[in-house]
């Protein structure tokens, strides 16, 4: 143990021993001096290398460390390490504190260290802070960056106190670091206004402000010459810094001051002759120094001025001469090469023309009647940098010419052939037009201006009629378009629909060997009346895109493709198409659901019109739901089947019926029926109740109906006939014979009367007409009943006249003869007839037995008053 004891002992004096030879052999930095610059809060520090201290050594390196005086806190602590140089043995640092110079006091002390080797601190390089009888708040008037932590210090008076200080508007609570120092530190991630944030504390009336921006960020520097005896450079200023006044950005180019920095561009007077070089532009602002270096030949870097005294000195109709100057002397001796635009009708087009520009210049390929802007620049020929800016513009108009060939188609309505033109623009016409001239056979007609259309034909002839069409204006006429009619109306053949997209349509059709003179391809609106418009396709291609703004979505157009051959024009094909297909908005009507027998249902509806439709119909399709199984099935019918269908295997039950109609984009126009099967037993009963149903029904009506009208109807169907009644005058003695005459008053005859009298008349002419003997019956003025009834069946003899008459009543038919003539085989051949009524007839054709007992006929034969 003793032995151990001394080992270590041993041991310890040793370490402690080479310690005090490396702390005698580092002698640290000499020369110390510290700089606390409030104004800019930074503290710089140079020092210098003792001699002795290895001088030389890449391996030395200096501790320092900035310390909060009053409690020794450190506050900041780096280790430098400085490179050997055999000239000179002086190093600088320097540092931003976080707490302000001002807010307490702060010391600055170092150290070298090499290896294991360290020397002593040096002494210690105190900044004292500042004492207030009022609250001040510091760093004052501080640039910071975006994004970036700061510590602002409020020093009280004596016996004031806070416990929060406002940073924009905000309350933060305060840290005292000292008796009467409170701190606050604040993390700035917007930039600020141009006049900055403020800081108060203890009231309102203290505080500082603070300005957030960014240092420099230009770039793209680029240097040039436009005189040919200074040098102009600019550059992309980048982001805005947000820093103003004294704050703002200053730039330097080449060391020499920039007065033009506000436009970002720096000029200055220099030899261009110097060949290349190179050209730095430095950016300084608070937060930062920027610099930017662009190497140029200035000879290869000339930026021309625009010229001046541009004019136009003559004009025609396709071309005119420009001239234009300099105001520079230099420009004279370079070579250049010069762009001339034009612009008209809302178009620009450029043209280059090389040469040092100091004759007119001819521009040629000019539209007649074309109002002209012309402008000039110019660039170097050899060294070609950039064009120089435009020149003013001039204007002016070439003079007209004739116009050009018109477009011209047809329409053919019904009988009549239409011819159509398009208008002439403005680089067509050549000038205004007066007027149009149509010609076909021996006639031509004059048409206005405003009119692009001419009825020219009525009917088809059987050779063709060929039609030109010019235009005119104030120099002259158009070359004549032609077109011939076809001889007769052209069958049109369907070439399938075509898929618009986009506001056009891409049409690709077959070739024909008579297409001499190319296609054409017209189209209008298939539902509407319109002016068809069309597109002239060259000869070999057999595709055209048409395309325009006046397509409408949602609208079928028809498209026809005509070949152009040396006469009419050949139809070749016609098809359908949708720039845009739409779901139409409308139903399916007349949806009907009839049952046949027991396990069949035929379902018909109306199908959508053509002119209804916004898309391309591809079929028909049927939902039908067994309520009873909860089952739906379904069926698809074609677009161009009859709008029927039967549907077979049904069972008995309750069915919902759908029709839809069916497109690319969907179904639509759902129309939705029910119907219940039934056994057709029972459809047999169910009608035969419901007929017999109906008829009871109606029965009732008509039965209650006559109730409540039979006093009418009995007085339209029979009306009451006064009953007769025996008078003693009627009967008067006659004192020869011993028999009473009956005295009837006459009465005018009744319609059946007349009636009888027509229907016997009627036969009587008949057998007059066939030779046999007429037949003439009595009349009667009365209708009074006979107590007897006799049947006439003898037959007669011969006829006496009588003022008296009886009449024979036979089925729905009453005789009358007026002439009192009465035939005896008319009454043999009449059906047997009942006597109703009392009359006279001719005694003579009476057999005895036939007459009433009490008389004398022979007593009375030649008394022709007896009764």
């Amino acid at each position: 143990m003793l032995d151990f004891l001394l080992g270590a002992s041993l041991v310890f004096l040793f370490i402690q021993k080479q310690a005090c030879q490396a702390n005698d052999q580092m002698h640290g930095p000499q020369h110390v001096l510290v700089n606390f610059n409030c104004s800019e809060q930074r503290i710089c520090v140079t020092w210098e290398d003792h001699p002795s201290d290895l001088k030389g050594s890449d391996q030395l390196i200096y501790d320092l460390e900035v310390l909060l005086t009053d409690s020794m806190k450190e506050l900041h602590h780096e280790a430098v390490h400085v490179t050997s140089d055999p000239i000179s043995s002086k190093h600088h640092w320097s540092w931003t504190p976080v707490l302000p110079l001002q807010c307490a006091s702060q010391s600055v002390r170092l150290r070298s260290r090499y290896q294991n080797y360290i020397s002593q601190w040096s002494p210690l390089q105190t900044n004292n802070g500042i004492n207030s009888s009022h609250p001040v708040v510091y760093p004052r008037d501080r640039v910071v960056q975006v994004d970036s932590n700061v510590t602002f210090c409020c020093i009280l008076g004596p016996g004031q106190s806070v416990k929060v200080m406002d940073y924009n508007n905000i309350s933060i609570n305060a840290t005292k670091i000292g008796p009467l120092v409170y701190e606050i530190r604040v993390r700035v991630l917007t930039h600020s206004p141009w006049n900055g944030f403020n800081v108060q504390c203890f009231s309102t009336l203290y505080g500082t402000c603070v300005y957030v921006g960014y240092p420099p960020g230009d770039r793209n520097l680029t240097c040039e010459t436009r005189d040919l005896v200074s040098v102009e450079c600019d550059w992309d200023i980048g982001r805005d810094t947000r820093l103003t006044k004294k704050r703002k950005t200053v730039y330097r180019l080449n060391d020499r001051a920039c007065h033009d920095e506000t436009k970002f561009k720096c000029k200055q007077t220099t030899d261009v002759e110097q060949g290349e070089r190179n050209w730095t532009l430095t950016a300084r602002n608070p937060l930062g120094t920027l610099e930017l270096v662009d190497r140029a030949d200035l000879k290869k870097r000339v930026h021309l001025f625009a010229p001046v005294g541009l004019e136009v000195l003559e004009v025609n109709a396709r071309s005119a001469s420009v001239q234009w100057r300099w105001d520079q002397e230099q420009y004279k001796l370079l070579s250049m090469v010069c762009q001339v635009q034009l612009e008209y009708s809302g178009r620009i087009e450029k043209k280059e023309y090389p040469g040092s520009v100091v004759v007119p210049l001819v521009l040629t390929d000019l539209a007649p009647a074309q109002s002209y802007t012309v402008k000039v620049r110019c660039g170097l020929a050899q060294h070609f940098w950039k064009w120089g800016d435009w020149s003013s513009g001039r204007t002016f108009q070439t003079k007209e010419d004739i116009p050009e060939m018109l477009d011209v188609w047809m329409q053919i309505e019904g009988n009549q052939t239409l011819i159509l033109w398009k208008s002439l623009t403005a680089n067509q016409s050549h000038g205004g037009i007066l007027d149009y001239e149509v010609t076909w056979g021996n006639q031509n007609t004059t048409v206005l201006p405003t009119q692009h259309c001419f009825p020219v034909i009525d009917q088809f002839t059987s050779e063709g009629q060929r039609v030109t069409v010019t235009a005119r204006n104030s120099v002259g006429r158009s070359p004549p378009s032609a077109i011939t009619i076809p001889r007769r109306p052209q069958r049109m053949r369907s070439g399938g629909n075509v898929i618009g997209g986009n506001g056009m349509f891409d049409l690709v059709w077959s070739a024909s060997p008579n297409a001499s003179c190319g296609y054409v391809v017209d189209w209008c609106p298939t539902y509407r009346q319109c002016r068809p418009e069309w597109l002239k396709v060259p000869t070999g291609t057999t595709r055209a895109r048409v395309q325009l703004v006046r397509f409408e979505e949602c609208v079928r157009y028809t498209f026809s493709i005509y070949a152009g051959t040396s006469g009419a024009p050949e139809l070749l094909e016609s098809r359908e198409g949708y720039v845009k297909e739409c779901l139409p908005e409308v139903r399916i009507t007349g949806l009907e659901t009839k049952q046949y027998g027991s396990d069949t249902v035929q379902i018909s509806w109306t199908g959508v019109p053509p002119e209804n439709q916004t898309s391309f119909l591809l079929r028909y399709v049927i939902y039908y739901y067994d309520n009873s199984n909860s089952e739906m099935k379904t069926v698809y019918v074609p677009a161009d089947e009859p709008e029927a269908k039967n549907l077979t295997g049904l069972t008995m039950g309750v069915y919902t019926f759908t029709v839809k109609a069916v497109t690319s984009l969907g179904e639509y126009g759902a129309a939705t029926k029910h119907l219940k099967m039934t056994d057709p037993v029972d459809q047999l009963i169910t009608v035969m109740f419901i007929c017999l149903g109906s008829i009871a029904i109606l029965l009732t009506l008509v039965t209650v109906l006559c109730y409540k009208k039979r006093n009418c109807i009995k007085n339209s169907l029979y009306p009451k006939i006064p009953k007769p009644a025996w008078n003693d005058k009627w009967l008067t003695k006659q004192d020869n014979y011993g028999c009473q005459i009956l005295h009837v008053d006459r009465c005018p005859p009744s319609m059946l009367d007349q009636m009888c009298e027509r229907e016997l008349s009627g036969e009587a002419e008949a057998e007059n007409d066939a030779g046999s003997t007429d037949i003439i019956l009595p009349s009667t003025d009365s209708y009074l009943p006979a107590p007897h009834v006799n049947n006439v069946q003898a037959p007669l003899e011969h006829t006496i006249s009588t003022p008296h008459a009886m009449p024979f009543q036979c089925p729905g038919i009453e005789l009358r003869n007026h002439s009192y003539n009465l035939v005896p085989q008319a009454a043999l051949d009449m059906e047997p007839c009942s006597m109703d009524y009392l009359s006279v007839l001719d005694l003579n054709t009476i057999p005895m037995s036939k007459l009433p007992h009490g008389c004398d006929l022979d007593s009375r034969r030649n008394n022709p008053n007896a009764t």
